[in-house]
């Protein structure tokens, strides 16, 4: 039967939402160096996570938590970082054994919501109910439950770090390279107006304002349709001489490796911008203009270089100015990262 060394992560949301537990997970790495890891883990985001978490429990409707209880309970964890407010969550972290339990509760903003997660913890963190002007980085709110453990200050935010908790295809990715720009299709491209041929219009000109061409459009299964429509807008030569790349549905260790393999992203608001960040890949992450100051200070990437840009509402030459702030801020990216390489940029 294991020692009680271990630590247990519940995280029962997607994708982006796991990896910004990283920098917590590598904190309490640092504090406790001889402690195993495992998770709790939604479909979405259970083969994220490399070897150094030891074991990862899938809880969905398939396999409710009651399911899973006997086997974390037979790990032995002694500590539990319950990274959600999903009311399951917290049960779980009571329920898996450990003596010491970290999450969030929201004192009078939720009066009677708080008082049943305080009697869940043992390590309560407050956390506001509501969104403030001064929300702190999500990261940063999620590694306050990591130093409720133990870990020390500050939140790790070097790449080469944070990159071994992920698991990554060690295949060498051959249908991608740093000479490919990398464009996260997503459904938020899509609001606000915008249609295919402005979001196609942007890509080609940040392409050009940042001296690429060559592109990898990556995109969910789900998302594979929008990607088809940027497609479809791409001129006829550009497609056929093989300059785009279509990169649809992988398997999460092989879109890792794409994004590991590429020069930098452009992505609008998805978990790709905080994977990539903790990659080390320069990110420029784009948030619809309306939502920009209330959003992109708390989601914004961590670890890599990276600029948010503000997504206008669609009018005739919305593509164009985006396309231009976009590769402008590529550029930016790629020199300061040269320059904090010591290579030419």
């Amino acid at each position: 039967m294991p020692d009680r060394d271990g630590i247990l992560l519940v995280r029962l949301d997607g994708l982006g939402d796991a990896a910004l537990c990283i920098p917590a997970l590598e904190g309490l790495s640092r504090a406790f160096p001889a402690a195993r890891f495992g998770a709790v883990c939604s479909r979405a985001n259970d083969a994220l996570f490399s070897d150094r978490v030891a074991r990862v429990f899938v809880c969905d409707s398939r396999r409710p938590p009651e399911t899973l209880m006997a086997e974390i309970r037979a790990e032995r964890y002694a500590r539990a970082v319950v990274a959600t407010e999903e009311v399951v969550g917290y049960r779980i972290g009571r329920q898996s054994g450990a003596t010491e339990i970290a999450g969030f509760w929201h004192g009078l903003h939720k009066p009677f919501k708080s008082l049943w997660q305080r009697s869940q913890l043992t390590a309560p963190v407050f956390r506001p109910a509501a969104w403030s002007t001064d929300a702190t980085h999500e990261v940063l709110a999620l590694y306050s439950l990591a130093q409720a453990l133990g870990a020390e200050d500050p939140p790790p935010a070097d790449p080469e770090s944070l990159r071994s908790w992920m698991r990554i295809d060690p295949a060498p990715a051959a249908f991608v390279s740093k000479n490919h720009l990398g464009f996260q299709v997503s459904r938020k491209w899509f609001t606000e107006g915008w249609g295919a041929s402005a979001v196609t219009e942007a890509l080609l000109i940040a392409m050009k304002v940042s001296g690429f061409h060559s592109c990898a459009l990556l995109a969910s299964a789900q998302d594979e349709g929008l990607a088809c429509s940027l497609i479809e807008q791409i001129p006829a030569a550009a497609r056929a001489d093989g300059r785009f790349r279509f990169l649809g549905a992988l398997p999460m260790a092989r879109w890792l490796k794409a994004l590991d393999s590429i020069a930098a992203l452009v992505t609008a608001d998805t978990g790709a911008a905080h994977v990539s960040g903790m990659l080390g890949v320069p990110v420029i992450d784009v948030f619809d203009a309306a939502v920009f100051q209330r959003l992109s200070p708390q989601w914004r990437p961590w670890g890599a270089p990276a600029r948010c840009a503000a997504k206008m509402r669609w009018q005739p030459d919305a593509g164009r100015v985006l396309g231009a702030q976009i590769g402008e801020a590529i550029r930016d990216l790629l020199a300061t990262a040269a320059v904090a390489s010591g290579q030419p940029s």
